[in-house]
């Protein structure tokens, strides 16, 4: 099976003449095959966000991957950047400043405020983008980008195949950046000798999935530079006040986690008697108690899809990907979504603004289409909240496994970028002080110190954060016919249709075949 799994924590010569030469010959290497897959994209509709997508055997857990306390000093290797200097060249940063669905955008942690204010991520951004820029002898510019996952592309499209040496870092929603690095928009950073992705602030799994799992190939960057990745990272809320009054005591839920027994079976049993008719009118509304809140079925079934640890791919010898959800374990999943979301117990709101605010004023046990700054959201929440991953289809699924939302900004050099080699120095640098400073200044002090309530809700983030995975469905699910998640899930879940098969086999073949395109770009590009 395909799973990757996240552990979020943790080449000297400057030709620029070699590195313009080299941009040229990329962009005129763009064929009409590409050129037509993106026209595809953007004139047929086929972006679809979702509310809420990977590879590796070797599973990382909390105990053994943290590395979020910053590094002693004395301890530290002498520093291979030390004698850089690019004698205060600007980089240039696009930076999405959208929030769409009212999580919050994540361009606090890449752009720094003119001088420190007390908050202690801020501070730490303005402290690590101050240092690199005096290590390395740069100067960064950021341009805030309202643009959403449909507009990008066609921004991105002008400046690219535009030949505009605009910016040297395109940091946007990871769907849309992920369709455009099929088509040769952006630089493979495994070209450049600054970039050493064995460190652990870099999420080498999650970009290789972005790859059809291909070695040396990675035109999307991910890391602990890139922290909307985290901050994204889906969660289920629960009140523990409401827990504890119907059930022997709210932490029961922390145990069935540490013992592996968190399951779509197990949440069902606390949900299922959940419901009261607060308002006594015989009907179930808006203004009644619930064991599930949620919004629609697209955005919140994909973490519960994503958390079953489904196949979505095979591959072929020569590394050409298959779909492959025809199975058992998909027909169960989807039969279990339909009992969870068409629950007497289970309440759709009609938007997130009223989700939000039943779950506040303890009309919901439990809280679907959160995200780990959600946090953020509920801290003057007056009931204690837990959070906790998704569950397990089953006991026998041997990790927990959490889902990064399609919107996750990642990052990408593009292809018009004439800075290149110092970008990889610079990116390196980023992310190694970001690891060290901004990365435990987020998690440790403001997650889990100002917003989780408890020492036990902060071990339920560990397991959130080093279990986040399945990238591939989410970045190009929706290009292979919206099969993998949209239509062999969500489609079938608000029909509420358990007949995963016969659905599933309708559509296969020409998701496929799409598949097959999109493969077959990606190598195009590598010729």
């Amino acid at each position: 099976m395909l799973r990757f799994y996240i552990e979020i924590e943790r080449k000297l010569s400057h030709g620029s003449n070699l590195e313009r030469c080299e941009v040229t010959v990329r962009i005129m290497k763009i064929k009409n095959t590409t050129l037509l897959l993106l026209a595809g994209l953007l004139t047929a509709g086929s972006f679809v966000a979702c509310g809420g997508s990977p590879s590796g055997d070797d599973k990382k857990t909390p105990e053994n991957t943290s590395t979020t306390t910053a590094v002693d000093a004395a301890t530290e290797e002498p520093d291979p950047f030390a004698d850089f200097d690019y004698g205060g060249a600007e980089v240039r940063i696009l930076v999405s400043a959208n929030d769409y669905d009212g999580h919050g955008s994540s361009l606090f942690t890449i752009k720094n405020e003119e001088e420190e204010t007390g908050d202690v991520v801020k501070d730490a951004v303005y402290k690590r983008n101050k240092d690199v820029e005096e290590l390395l002898n740069v100067k960064f510019t950021f341009t805030e980008n309202e643009d959403n996952y449909e507009a990008i592309p066609k921004t991105l499209q002008s400046v690219v195949l535009g030949g505009d040496d605009a910016y040297e870092l395109i940091i946007h929603d990871l769907f849309p950046l992920a369709t455009l690095s099929m088509s040769a928009y952006f630089l493979n950073a495994c070209d450049n000798q600054y970039f050493d992705f064995s460190q652990d602030y870099w999420y080498e799994d999650y970009m290789s999935d972005l790859a059809f799992q291909q070695e040396d190939v990675h035109y999307l960057l991910a890391g602990d530079y890139f922290l909307d990745i985290l901050r994204t990272a889906h969660a289920l809320f629960y009140n523990k006040d409401m827990f504890n009054t119907m059930y022997e005591s709210a932490d029961e839920l922390y145990t069935h986690v540490q013992n592996g027994t968190w399951t779509h079976d197990v949440f069902l049993s606390y949900i299922t008697d959940a419901y009261q008719d607060i308002n006594g009118d015989g009907k179930a509304d808006e203004n009644d108690q619930y064991g599930f809140a949620t919004v629609g079925y697209w955005g919140p079934s994909i973490p519960w899809v994503i958390g079953s640890d489904l196949t979505f791919l095979t591959y072929e010898a020569d590394g050409a990907p298959k779909l492959a959800l025809g199975n058992e374990r998909s027909v169960k999943t989807l039969e279990n979504l339909n009992k969870i979301f068409h629950n007497t117990a289970s309440y759709s709101y009609a938007d997130v603004e009223a989700l939000n605010n039943a779950f506040k004023s303890g009309n919901a046990l439990f809280s679907a289409y959160q995200r780990v700054r959600s946090l953020e959201t509920f801290r003057d929440m007056k009931n204690d909240i837990g959070i906790l991953p998704y569950p397990k289809l089953d006991e026998a699924q041997e990790y927990y496994i959490t889902s990064s939302h399609d919107t996750a900004n990642v990052g990408a050099i593009p292809m018009t970028c004439s800075k290149f080699e110092m970008m990889g120095a610079v990116l390196e640098v980023l992310s190694r002080e970001t690891a060290k400073t901004v990365m435990p200044a987020y998690y440790e002090t403001a997650l889990k110190v100002k917003y989780s309530r408890d020492d036990a809700s902060a071990q339920m983030l560990d397991i959130i954060r080093y279990n986040i995975s399945c990238v591939f469905p989410v970045a190009y699910g929706n290009y292979c016919a919206n099969l993998p998640l949209y239509n062999a899930f969500t489609i079938p879940l608000t029909n509420k249709n358990t007949n995963f098969m016969s659905n599933y086999e309708k559509k296969e073949k020409g998701a496929q075949k799409k598949l097959d395109e999109l493969w077959n770009a990606f190598k195009e590009q590598q010729q």
